[in-house]
């Protein structure tokens, strides 16, 4: 994808009165397009056309408003390269006739004014000028596709195309794709162009017509005398009296006829005139070469009237926000709860879950000066919070004496082996109180069911020590 690094600032004039936001307004309501352009309501436009010297080539323009506030639009070209003067000049009526800006409305709206029924459209429409397709070659594809289909068939597959087949590019943070020109456009046979249709009798109805309107001259089509220019249109097969009538107001922007006898311009005068609705021929003898520019500001002008109506009941049927009571400096009043337990789960308290799975802790009471006490001394209990002596607990990091290590061919000290049914001696415990236990005192964990507690994993022996 290219990059678009030129910028050139321009302006275009425009016939008064003219407003470009009524023009961005009818942008965003023209679904044929709205897929191919970048739309800021109310600021600016951009859009992608061919670039003027190379077909292969794009160009994005910016339209927004001017900074002296004359009639027209200011205008920004994205380009590859410098655009010459010649070039220049065609993107400037490019854009020119994609907004009608040259469109001379001072009879229509004089005739409109004098039209009782549609005065009150122009108070949103005055400064309306026709928004057209961007070039013929568009319109082309749109309401040839648009035959014996919906809208939203012509609208996809006309941007499908646009897609796969023109030139794409980025300006600033956007990117845009060109639909190509006609010429172009007419050289592509019926399979390059069914990928993109769907629809084999589609894409030889699209070629068909695409190579019949390549073949008129464009200039006689768009200044031409209308009679010609539409004779010329239904002389290819495959465009009818409808097809014929679009393309020259929709996308060449000629408003000298419109086919009122079809059923959406029948709603269009029914909703302007209500029951005294004229027939066509009193239409058309009213509004003589500017009957298109009724129908197509009629059209629009009710479209943004009813938009604005339910823009309003939505708005009425808004509730507004509920008024909040002022917060008290004091503070509440009311007596606060007595705190809660934490949760089990709470990470900083498990809870009372946790305590009840944890085994009552063993207590014993030591006499150190009852020479009868049954209560061991704390080096032969098993988890004894008092510090034992390297040579009492195996496995300890310091280097034990042959008699402390559990398999040593020295005869073990009950001393060393905790729970030894031999009389525990002091001096197997270094710092421990000075008391002795009697020879027919034993101690024995089967004699003292409250003592028979199992050692703690962290004082089982480790097994490679075992191994003798």
């Amino acid at each position: 994808m290219t990059e678009l690094g030129i910028i050139t600032h321009t302006i275009l004039s425009a016939t008064a009165p003219f407003d470009l936001g009524c023009s961005l307004r009818a942008l965003a309501d023209f679904r044929p397009g709205r897929r191919d352009i970048s739309l800021r309501p109310g600021e600016r436009v951009r859009r992608a056309f061919p670039h003027p010297a190379d077909p292969d080539a794009a160009v994005v323009v910016e339209v927004a408003e001017r900074d002296d506030g004359a009639p027209g639009a200011g205008l920004t070209v994205f380009s590859a390269e410098p655009l010459a003067g010649p070039d220049l000049d065609a993107v400037r009526a490019r854009v020119s006739g994609w907004l009608g800006l040259d469109d001379d409305r001072a009879e229509f709206l004089r005739r409109a004014e004098a039209d009782e029924c549609v005065r009150p459209l122009l108070e949103v429409a005055r400064g309306l000028h026709q928004v057209r397709f961007s070039s013929l070659a568009e319109g082309v594809v749109y309401f040839t596709l648009l035959q014996n289909s919906t809208q939203w068939y012509a609208t996809l597959h006309k941007r499908r195309l646009t897609l796969y087949l023109g030139a794409s590019v980025r300006a600033g943070d956007e990117d845009f794709t060109a639909i190509p020109d006609l010429p172009r456009l007419a050289r592509l046979s019926p399979a390059e162009v069914l990928p993109y249709v769907g629809v084999r009798n589609k894409a030889e109805r699209l070629t068909e017509v695409l190579g019949g309107v390549a073949a008129i001259d464009e200039e006689l089509l768009r200044t031409g005398p209308y009679d010609e220019a539409r004779a010329a249109l239904l002389a290819v097969r495959g465009i009818g009296d409808y097809t014929a009538h679009a393309l020259l107001l929709r996308a060449l922007g000629r408003p000298d006829a419109v086919p009122l006898e079809m059923e959406q311009y029948a709603h269009t005068a029914r909703a302007v005139y209500g029951a005294a609705q004229p027939s066509p021929d009193e239409l058309r003898e009213r509004y003589g070469p500017f009957i298109g520019w009724w129908a197509y500001t009629c059209r629009t002008a009710l479209t943004w009237l009813e938009q604005d109506e339910k823009a309003r009941e939505r708005s009425a049927r808004r509730r507004p926000p509920a008024a909040r009571r002022p917060r008290s400096t004091a503070g509440s009043t009311r007596p606060r709860s007595a705190a809660r337990h934490p949760a089990p789960w709470s990470p900083n308290d498990p809870g009372p879950a946790l305590a009840s799975l944890e085994p009552p802790a063993a207590s014993f009471a030591l006499s150190p000066t009852s020479p009868s006490s049954p209560s061991p001394s704390p080096a032969a209990v098993p988890g004894s919070p008092s510090s034992p002596s390297p040579t009492a607990v195996p496995g300890s990091p310091s280097s034990p004496s042959p008699t402390a290590v559990p398999g040593s061919p020295s005869s073990l000290s009950p001393a060393a082996v905790p729970g030894s049914p031999s009389s525990l001696s002091p001096a197997a415990v270094p710092g421990s109180p000075s008391f002795s236990l009697p020879a027919s005192s034993a101690f024995s964990p089967e004699a003292e069911p409250d003592l028979a507690i199992e050692p703690s994993p962290d004082e089982l022996v480790p097994a490679e020590v075992m191994v003798g």
